[in-house]
């Protein structure tokens, strides 16, 4: 079962949240028959950029132990840039994975579908605590806190080109979901 949470969603968006809602379950459902396995999954719907960006970057920031003020406000700023045009994100919680949507940035009902396919497939790819680790390392590294050998960093930047791929194609899983 999905935690699903809304903040900040305006009047315009608020039938695509509805919808949001109601397929979250069937969504997850695909993704777990189509891979297997899904961690706990908390879905926040919003409708606002720098809500997505504050919140997944504070999500990932309070999992890595030592990160200075410095590093962390330096990580915020980083997420609200590259939010920009950014429907969705799925970071690492305290307790599973965090998918972020962003309203603002889905035209209709059948890419509310396709993306939260996309996302509940990275909560799948994150959710094996082997990649859970690796991905924790690699944020230790981003936020300055832990350095990796270069070699490393490239296989982890490679793995994630990979799973975007894999993510992409599982969209069409979407299809199956009622719109």
């Amino acid at each position: 079962m999905v935690a699903i949470t809304e903040e900040r969603v305006g009047f315009r968006k608020r039938g695509l949240a509805r919808h949001a809602r109601h397929i979250a379950d069937a969504a997850a459902d695909l993704v777990r028959y189509q891979f297997g396995s899904l961690p706990h999954v908390q879905l926040l719907l919003t409708a606002d950029t720098n809500t997505l960006a504050d919140v997944a970057a504070r999500s990932e920031l309070a999992l890595v132990e030592g990160v200075t003020q410095r590093a962390a406000n330096k990580e915020l700023r980083l997420a609200r840039r590259n939010a920009r045009g950014k429907a969705g994100t799925t970071v690492l919680a305290e307790v599973g994975v965090l998918v972020v949507v962003n309203l603002a940035n889905v035209p209709d009902k059948a890419s509310v579908n396709a993306l939260l396919v996309h996302e509940f497939t990275h909560g799948h790819q994150l959710g094996a605590p082997v990649a859970r680790e690796q991905h924790l390392a690699f944020c230790a590294h981003a936020f300055g806190v832990a350095k990796l050998p270069r070699r490393a960093v490239r296989q982890i930047e490679a793995l994630i080109d990979q799973r975007e791929e894999e993510a992409y194609a599982a969209e069409n899983l979407a299809t199956r979901l009622p719109a």
